[in-house]
């Protein structure tokens, strides 16, 4: 698993956060080799997916979400020639996946991951893309894919899990 973001380590549910990436895990496609958590869908659960949406540091669908981690990944590379820059292998994006993806939906955030492992993580909700969407946006537009594309927004979106499972 990779290291959780500064400001989450010092949280003081932080036992917690590290095992929502822990528990309930499955494989993300029938011939995968990654596995991911399996997170609820209950309205403490909504809530918390609704703060990120405030922050507006949101991508949605997986050909938008590979666009984006790989504009990232180019100005990272940029960063590491300088001298005196490291990567430091830290969470700072999250895919939240909905549960009713085909097979090649799976194998496609697969990739993605694997990619960008340094960086990403995945998790499954317990929702179709219908409810994922309109916990999101509250509209009625389906989403099986989104990513939380921002450090800020994923510390505020872990910090309001843990305290929805605490």
């Amino acid at each position: 698993m990779l290291k959780l973001p500064k400001n989450i380590v010092n949280h003081p549910n932080v036992i917690e956060i590290e095992n929502l990436f822990k528990r309930n895990l499955r494989l993300l496609h029938a011939n995968g080799r990654l596995q991911v958590p399996v997170w609820p869908f209950d309205t403490k659960s909504q809530k918390a997916l609704s703060l990120v949406y405030g922050f507006k540091h949101l991508t949605q669908g997986l050909e938008s979400i590979g666009a984006e981690l790989d504009k990232e990944l180019k100005g990272l590379k940029s960063l590491q020639k300088q001298p005196g820059q490291s990567q430091n292998q830290r969470l700072s994006r999250l895919i939240i996946l909905s549960n009713d993806g085909s097979d090649r939906f799976y194998h496609q955030a697969e990739t993605l991951l694997v990619k960008h492992s340094d960086r990403l993580m995945a998790c499954i909700v317990d929702a179709t893309a219908d409810q994922l969407g309109e916990a999101f946006t509250k509209k009625s537009n389906p989403t099986k894919a989104l990513l939380i594309d921002d450090r800020k927004a994923l510390e505020a979106f872990l910090a309001a899990l843990a305290e929805v499972y605490d």
